[in-house]
């Protein structure tokens, strides 16, 4: 559901500066008397290079960009109409700036610049203007769709109060999943039914309740606890805001955040990319949207063979553990019957594979169409989509099921295994793929994982793209 809202979040702006682009050009013609040159523009002409200003579509996809960055696409931080005036002013500062390096750098420009406020001006009142409407209308709404699951430190006066403050006042921000104990924790103030665990349990919370925001409503966080929360919170991209009265969590920056008028201290970490990783990024953003588009038409004829097949979905999605220990819904296409994983179990004692991964060369499960996507790879696919979401990377190592995963904080060995694979977002292809896909074990998966991580390259992940054409062409290994 976030993720839908934050999409339609970004279809609004994309409307409304298509609207500002518009009755810009339309400004511009009444100006004709003065601006001669102005008179033969068509409106589709703006939206491709052109003499006049940047091309529209560069222009729109700049200022959605401006908008994500400044957290206007996250639901979860349209906290009040400061806040989204104050980020739509900015991101029109953005793009005014956006707009004269363009006109200075690229050649023949023939306009004045003072077009350029109309232009940033329309998109800014339009853009401003159904922000907050929106914001308004989400304001009236029992449920609104914006709320991201919140957890509450704490079970004592101050907790309970935050409880029902969120509820009463914030409700379009944060929807209370439940609260934990800490280890100094007194009588409790909340129901025993909203005490979800103790302080340690938030990992397992923040994966079971899909949690966004920590809230530390308590005078009573151990400094230790305060320090694990501190990594975990890092470790899983979680939001933390902390009630001015308490025990903080260590924080290297600061900000502040206003839920229903009630001001709460931001805390967040500070992450500086290293040029690898950026690298690497833009890679997988250029290889997916290139090749993402040739291969769009086979995608859909893949998707309909599926659905033909047996009148299942096509695809499907299922929880995966990511970078930092964060489940996020990974894409395949579906090459088993429905139902496949209720049967699972039924066949556990038939797994041919080693340790934790369940492997069988002839799946009951698998249709025949399913069959042949698995042999090359192509029930993947989908997977170019998670890798635009920003939660996997065209190389890396493969996502598990948090089911294999089960009592791993037993094992010290499985542990440190997995701290360190979740240190790198998780990939289509690794080493484990193209030195043997499934023929290979568990033991010699988490080997090669390792090696992977410690040794990491751009040159690395270049070779192992280039012996994945042959290791899928050939169907090695696959099941």
């Amino acid at each position: 559901m976030r993720r839908r809202v934050a999409f339609g979040l970004a279809v609004l702006d994309a409307l409304a500066v298509f609207a500002g682009v518009v009755t810009a050009w339309l400004f511009w013609l009444w100006l004709a008397p003065n601006l001669q040159h102005l008179v033969q523009v068509r409106l589709w002409e703006l939206f491709l290079p052109n003499p006049w200003m940047p091309a529209g579509s560069v222009y729109l996809v700049a200022w959605l960009f401006a908008l994500r960055q400044l957290g206007l696409h996250d639901p979860g931080r349209m906290e009040n109409s400061v806040r989204i005036v104050s980020a739509t002013t900015r991101s029109a500062v953005y793009m005014t700036m956006f707009t004269l390096v363009v006109n200075a750098v690229l050649a023949e420009r023939v306009y004045p610049k003072g077009l350029v406020l109309p232009l940033v001006g329309f998109c800014w009142l339009y853009l401003t203007t159904a922000r907050l409407l929106v914001f308004r209308l989400l304001l009236r709404l029992e449920a609104p769709p914006t709320a991201v699951n919140a957890l509450i430190v704490g079970i004592g006066p101050d907790a309970a109060a935050m409880g029902q403050h969120i509820l009463r006042d914030a409700r379009h921000v944060c929807t209370v999943a439940g609260h934990v104990r800490t280890a100094m924790s007194g009588a409790p103030s909340v129901g025993p039914e909203r005490i979800l665990g103790d302080i340690g349990d938030i990992p397992a919370l923040v994966n079971k309740h899909d949690v966004r925001v920590v809230i530390l409503a308590t005078r009573t966080l151990p400094r230790g606890d305060a320090m694990r929360l501190a990594v975990q919170a890092d470790h899983m991209g979680l939001r933390v805001l902390q009630a001015p009265y308490s025990w903080g969590v260590v924080s290297p920056r600061l900000g502040f955040a206003r839920i229903g008028g009630l001001d709460l201290i931001d805390l967040a970490g500070i992450r500086y990319p290293t040029l690898g990783e950026q690298v690497k990024r833009g890679f997988d953003l250029a290889a997916v949207l290139s090749g993402g588009a040739v291969l769009l038409p086979f995608l859909l004829v893949v998707a309909l063979v599926i659905r033909l097949g047996d009148g299942g979905p096509a695809l499907y999605t299922a929880k995966r553990l990511g970078r930092g220990g964060r489940t996020f819904d990974f894409f395949k296409f579906r090459s088993m019957v429905v139902g496949a994983d209720k049967i699972k179990d039924q066949l556990r004692d038939q797994n041919e594979s080693d340790g934790r991964l369940f492997k069988m060369k002839n799946d009951p499960r698998v249709t025949p169409i399913g069959r042949f996507i698995r042999k090359y790879s192509i029930d993947e696919l989908p997977q170019l989509l998670n890798v635009l979401r920003g939660e996997m990377n065209l190389v890396g190592p493969r996502p598990l099921p948090a089911e294999d995963l089960a009592g791993i904080e037993h094992d010290p060995e499985m542990r440190y295994w997995f701290e360190q694979r979740g240190k790198v977002n998780p990939g289509i292809t690794g080493l484990w793929q193209v030195m043997g896909r499934s023929e290979l074990g568990f033991a010699e998966m988490v080997r090669h994982d390792i090696y992977y991580i410690q040794n990491w390259s751009l040159w690395l992940d270049l070779q192992v793209l280039v012996k994945t054409v042959p290791a899928v062409l050939r169907g090695r290994g696959a099941s």
